[in-house]
């Protein structure tokens, strides 16, 4: 049951006047933070009354009575205080820790103090109380939780009360609120974290797109010191920079319809991969975040790679194409009977140079991609037209595996701008997969669908799925999951790959949704209306992709 106290300063004076209740038996002036005021001013204060008490005084005259009114004044208005009963339930609390914690006091009177305490701290809540039941304040730092779930830090000294008799009967807390200068220091601690980051960081205006932040990275490209770059803009440090083409492309960041942006520019001959975020400061300040990482080193190795291969494929196609027609026309009877175990050896030869011209063929085809030299032939196209030419073209490898192909959402004309020769071939790459990896009298379902500027192609199978210890990389070159009879399905570890670089490259992306057991879908999200940069936007990421 509460007691009716009509206040807080109320229930703490009533501790200087009131004999029969003491405070613990503590020695308080061997606490350093009861001799000052400041951050401890309101400890001290409630140290100044406990040692009256412990003094116990007949009476206050009239000045110490008004030293102490006045000391407790500077409590109430200056710190957040709270008492408690013997059960941690709230008793009263000052107007400062409703402004604070955003309760009404109904919603407080009554309650645990838990109700303050995030899940986190919990376990220091009923420490705290310990401490208090066995006679010993508490001081110190505790992050706790405004109704809205906004952490509140404070600096909190906790004071038990007991009665004549050695009941532990209250609690009073007196709390400092310390958010901002924990914000602060956070915001130190950020800086200089991010001062050692290798990567570039800079922080501009969205509007005026002045600099407000450069971390040590990004002040040595630009070659100024931090009194020099406030109110300098991109413009000044990137010749030839285009703020039009900027907002352009920062527009979906600042519509809200995506979280970051990545892509590749060129400054003084580096390639520099930017991430690009937009966030609202507390002030209501829309700032741009850019990350600038340099890959010119590690795209000059990645490129002689992709040289290296590229060039190793153009030698042995020629090679192996007059092997695999040498090893045709013997199966074929022409230089006379072969034996059965000849003839077994030889199929065996001819099946993996068929294998091998496939890998190479494959290869070239990504390094054509990805370097740009593979344009896209870009015209209105019925997808579902495209995906019945698929079916149909891949009804027969379908067949082998005892796999049927069903259609949805084809009846009616889906018109894409894209390139009908690639976006058959990411089809057929995906038809292909689905059936080597379903099980036999399953189907495969093929689906359109519009959402908002994009058509999605979904390719779902019923088969084995994709472990999901294999998720992250299924889209990475020569990628084979190990597992239930897949080296015996074939193919070259390449088809995905392709399927995403094809679609990156027409300014789109693919994606899965996969359980090992129940099947794999993969959804192809390609723009209905082809954007004339979207090829060179993202002709860098293309070729990350790849490689």
């Amino acid at each position: 049951m509460r007691v009716p106290i009509p206040s807080t300063l109320a229930a703490v004076s009533a501790l200087v006047v009131a004999p029969s209740v003491a405070w613990a038996s503590l020695d308080f002036n061997s606490f350093p933070v009861f001799a000052s005021f400041g951050l401890g001013l309101l400890t001290s204060a409630a140290a100044f009354t406990g040692l009256r008490i412990k003094n116990r005084p007949s009476n206050l005259n009239g000045t110490g009575y008004v030293d102490v009114q006045n000391r407790l004044e500077a409590l109430d208005v200056h710190s957040i205080v709270s008492v408690t009963d013997e059960n941690a339930r709230i008793v009263d609390v000052n107007q400062r820790f409703i402004d604070t914690f955003g309760y009404e006091l109904d919603e407080l009177v009554g309650n645990e103090t838990s109700l303050i305490y995030p899940e986190s701290e919990r376990q220091q809540f009923s420490k705290i109380r310990s401490k208090l039941t066995s006679g010993e304040s508490w001081t110190g730092e505790l992050k706790l939780q405004a109704k809205c779930g906004r952490p509140i830090w404070t600096q909190t000294t906790i004071f038990p009360l007991f009665s004549d008799d050695g009941r532990h009967v209250s609690s009073i807390s007196v709390r400092t609120d310390i958010t901002a200068i924990k914000q602060a220091q956070s915001e130190q601690d950020m800086r200089s974290t991010l001062q050692m980051l290798r990567d570039e960081v800079y922080v501009f205006d969205a509007e005026t797109l002045r600099y407000s932040y450069m971390n040590k990275a990004a002040m040595v490209r630009a070659g100024w010191t931090e009194a020099e770059y406030r109110g300098k803009t991109p413009e000044d440090a990137i010749e030839g920079y285009d703020r039009q083409e900027f907002f352009e492309r920062a527009k979906p960041l600042v519509a809200g319809e995506k979280q970051q942006l990545t892509y590749v520019i060129e400054v003084d001959g580096s390639s520099l991969e930017i991430n690009l975020q937009h966030v609202t400061t507390k002030e209501g300040r829309r700032q741009f975040v850019a990350f600038a990482n340099d890959i010119s080193e590690r795209l000059a190795h990645e490129q002689a790679k992709v040289d290296f291969i590229s060039t190793v494929s153009h030698e042995l196609r020629s090679p192996l194409t007059s092997i695999k027609g040498g090893l045709g026309l013997v199966l074929s009877g022409a230089t006379g009977e072969l034996s059965d175990k000849s003839r077994s050896l030889l199929e065996i030869a001819h099946r993996n140079s068929d294998r091998l011209v496939l890998i190479i063929n494959d290869i070239l085809d990504l390094e054509k991609i990805a370097s740009g030299n593979k344009q896209l032939d870009i015209t209105l196209v019925d997808l579902a037209t495209l995906v019945k030419d698929a079916a149909a073209a891949n009804d027969a490898f379908c067949a082998h595996y005892n796999i049927k192909i069903r259609l949805v959402e084809t009846d009616q004309p889906c018109l894409v701008e894209c390139d009908a020769n690639q976006v058959f071939q990411i089809l057929n790459n995906l038809l292909s997969n689905a059936a080597k990896f379903s099980n036999p009298g399953d189907e495969v379902v093929v689906s359109l669908a519009t959402d908002g500027p994009d058509t999605l192609i979904s390719v779902r199978d019923y088969g084995v799925g994709i472990p999901m210890e294999a998720q992250a990389t299924i889209f990475d070159r020569f990628t084979q999951v190990a597992g239930q009879d897949r080296k015996a399905k074939g193919g070259t570890g390449l088809g995905l790959n392709i399927v995403k670089v094809i679609a990156e490259h027409h300014g789109g992306t693919v994606t899965f949704e996969s359980a090992q057991g129940a099947g794999t879908t993969f959804i192809v999200r390609l723009p209905t209306q082809a954007s004339v940069d979207s090829a060179a936007i993202r002709k860098a990421d293309a070729l990350d992709a790849a490689q």
